[in-house]
């Protein structure tokens, strides 16, 4: 299990954010983004739609970094 907060993952909180695999942890963002965070939703949104890639490439290195408990 690896946390990481919603400001290391691009958001704008440090909400800690936790989940067993990358996948998990994808998901647990784009739900805390769309719940807490609506304008970064839309920027995700926005981004995604022009390169669906970006933000996992960006932030996927970070993920594998991050210490697992």
């Amino acid at each position: 299990m690896k946390s990481m907060s919603c400001r290391q993952l691009g958001g704008d909180c440090d909400q800690k954010l936790s989940a067993a695999t990358w996948n998990d942890m994808v998901n647990a963002m784009t739900k805390h983004v769309i719940e807490k965070h609506p304008e970064v939703a839309k920027k995700m949104e926005k981004m995604h739609h022009q390169d669906p890639k970006k933000w996992g490439r960006e932030m996927r290195p970070k993920w594998e970094a991050a210490p697992g408990a």
